[in-house]
């Protein structure tokens, strides 16, 4: 087996908000909690792209639309790659979603019916992804550890690393 860290790819670290859609042989890396990414690869171009999205969607339409939503996010990654020098139909995209981690106690809505916002991410990715006839392939989303991903923009391969809960002194 291969060390797939073991690599002369241009590496791009993702913060929060940010995606990157990659044209050459790309590296691209991040560390989640309650955040998700979602990574995107057309098998035809060998291209791929990943965001960081933070929160589900732009609630507030008066609101600056950037990329720190993942309903934003899903929905730049899926025309980019899709149209100009790219040229993948939505349908020959390949998704796969992570993160989205119940890292922080913390929820919305009344106490019956309360959702994390991690939970409320991976729904979003879920539904922008629907909403393109984007097929999901892998899902390692939820739970309550984060993770760090490494993406390989040119191959669509993913490896993710759990990160272990810090214990908190009482």
């Amino acid at each position: 087996m291969r060390d797939i860290l073991n690599t002369n790819l241009p590496v791009v670290n993702l913060h929060p908000g940010e995606l990157f859609v990659a044209q050459e042989p790309t590296l691209i890396s991040t560390i989640l909690g309650s955040c998700v990414s979602v990574c995107l690869f057309c098998p035809k171009q060998k291209t791929g792209a990943m965001c960081h999205g933070v929160m589900p969607v732009r609630a507030d339409l008066t609101m600056e639309d950037s990329f720190r939503f993942v309903e934003t996010s899903v929905r730049y990654m899926v025309d980019i790659l899709t149209r100009g020098n790219m040229l993948c139909p939505s349908t020959g995209l390949v998704a796969k979603i992570f993160g989205g981690a119940d890292v922080l106690d913390v929820h919305f809505g009344p106490a019956n019916d309360s959702r994390s916002i991690g939970s409320m991410n991976i729904t979003a990715a879920r539904e922008a992804l629907a909403r393109y006839d984007v097929a999901v392939a892998v899902e390692e989303v939820g739970g309550i550890h984060g993770c760090k991903l490494f993406f390989y923009s040119h191959t669509g391969d993913v490896l993710l690393k759990r990160i272990p809960r810090a214990s908190v002194p009482e």
